[in-house]
């Protein structure tokens, strides 16, 4: 057919091809645009995702650390309630002796007295039959004690242990439930294993008889190291109830009076304490009662006129320790006991030579507390962990065969060792609740004074932080070498 057309009596052929040159040149373009914006968009989405990824797996590692912190708070508080149970069981013990050897005593004085006589005797019996079944439980109470202080120190070892071993095997199924295709590779690591070795073994230590023996040798050359196995034995004392502390008191009327020129007082003394046997032996809790008459007069002489002549009249008097290495006789001093040795001596020196031994205690157990490097600090050092993907894996253009790289819009997004990274930190850090702080006051410090790390209160928590120059070029050197 002839492609042609009149036009102003002329005869014109028409054009055809240019439109559809155009049209593939402009399709072209439009390509390349949707194939860089969907890699822009997968580049970005698998980005994030890899971040989160590292996100989650540092906040995780950080809070496996900061469970075990606090679980070794709990323990070493439940270790402090059960040294002061031992010294209830023994105080109770001292406690009963006296009061049996004190009915004894009443009756052999008084129970001649017709009337009286049959009361105190009634009453030595009844006492008697109450200590002979008290004794025997609660020496059955302190063993019970010993093992739960034992199982407490094991606990602790198994759980610091786990805890330590578990974090990259926790660490590699965290990044496969965050996403599949990423993974944390070790090479790329080394910086995680060193933080976590930190954490567990640089910033807490297991503290022991033998390290206290040792911090001494040390404090001879450098003042600041401190025995924190000693701490950890000034804390139990100082958490003693009033009865195991102290149970020290003047008897009131008619025990304690006063007729002129005479002066007529009854103390009752006793006391629990934690006495310590020298070098790598383990402590013995002790426990001391007594209980005498004082009588003075008022008398006159050459230096003044004042009450005189104090003598001591010992009614009843016990001592019990939890173990077979300490002699009372031979420990303490005058204001141990609830100053029971200060106050009623003979008592004192009758109740050291009838002591008794009441169960199978083997000392203060070894205990996991901050090093003393750490001691002023409320945080750790960071814990970095660097999550990769391979390039293969994340849907670009570049995966695909496009043609020559001359073509492949992809070929600008090359990755650093073929993969994408991402690093990120999380560290563990020291703070009661703030939160429940300004609701009830029972969470804050009754002294108001600044609380550093400890491993006695259960209170740290996690937070991610920033990553450090020198992580990130450590990870950006490591790379390049992959």
């Amino acid at each position: 057919m002839d492609d042609t057309v009149m036009k102003h009596g002329r005869m014109l052929k028409r054009h055809q091809g240019q439109a559809m040159v155009l049209s593939l040149i402009l399709m072209s373009f439009a390509l390349m645009v949707v194939i860089f914006s969907f890699n822009a968009s997968q580049l970005n989405l698998n980005s994030s995702r890899l971040q989160n990824t590292a996100d989650n797996t540092a906040y995780s590692i950080a809070t496996i650390a900061a469970r075990d912190f606090n679980f070794k708070a709990y323990t070493n508080r439940a270790s402090v309630a059960n040294q002061v149970a031992v010294a209830q069981m023994v105080g109770l013990s001292s406690w009963f002796n006296m009061t049996d050897k004190f009915a004894k005593n009443a009756c052999d004085t008084l129970c001649w007295v017709p009337y009286l006589g049959q009361v105190l005797s009634g009453i030595e019996s009844a006492v008697g039959a109450i200590n002979s079944v008290a004794q025997p439980v609660l020496e059955a109470l302190v063993y019970a004690e010993d093992v739960i202080l034992q199982t407490l120190a094991i606990s602790q070892q198994i759980v610091h242990y786990a805890g330590l071993t578990s974090t990259v095997i926790t660490a590699d199924d965290i990044v496969k439930a965050n996403d599949p295709k990423a993974k944390l590779d070790l090479m790329q690591n080394p910086q995680m294993l060193n933080d976590v070795r930190n954490v567990w073994v640089n910033f807490q230590k297991r503290h022991s008889r033998s390290n206290q023996n040792q911090n001494q040798n040390q404090r001879s050359r450098s003042q600041s190291n401190t025995s924190q196995f000693q701490d950890f034995i000034t804390v139990s004392l100082d958490s003693r109830d009033s009865f195991s502390k102290s149970r020290s008191y003047k008897l009131s009327f008619p025990w304690s009076f006063t007729a002129f020129p005479l002066r007529w007082k009854t103390y009752k003394a006793g006391g629990s304490e934690l006495i310590s046997n020298g070098n790598n032996e383990a402590e013995t809790w002790t426990s001391m009662d007594t209980i005498s008459f004082h009588l003075s007069k008022f008398r006159c002489s050459w230096s003044g006129c004042r009450w005189r002549g104090y003598s001591e009249i010992p009614l009843g008097w016990g001592a019990t320790r939890s173990d077979n290495r300490a002699d009372i006789e031979r420990v303490g001093n005058n204001s141990s006991w609830g100053s029971s040795r200060n106050r009623n001596g003979w008592a004192s020196r009758y109740a050291g030579d009838d002591q008794e031994t009441r169960g199978g205690y083997n000392g203060v157990q070894p205990f996991y507390g901050l090093a003393n490097g750490a001691e002023s600090k409320n945080q750790t050092d960071n814990i970095a962990v660097v999550v990769s993907k391979s390039q293969n894996n994340i849907r670009t253009s570049s995966i695909v065969e496009v043609g020559d790289n001359n073509t492949n819009p992809a070929q600008s997004e090359q990755m650093l060792g073929d993969r994408m990274t991402a690093i990120s930190a999380a560290k563990v850090y020291y703070s009661r609740p703030y939160d429940l702080m300004v609701s009830s006051s029972a969470w804050r410090r009754s002294d108001g004074r600044h609380e550093y790390g400890n491993l006695y209160n259960p209170f740290w928590q996690t937070r991610l932080s920033d990553t450090t120059n020198t992580e990130r070029n450590v990870v950006l050197a490591l790379t390049r070498m992959l």
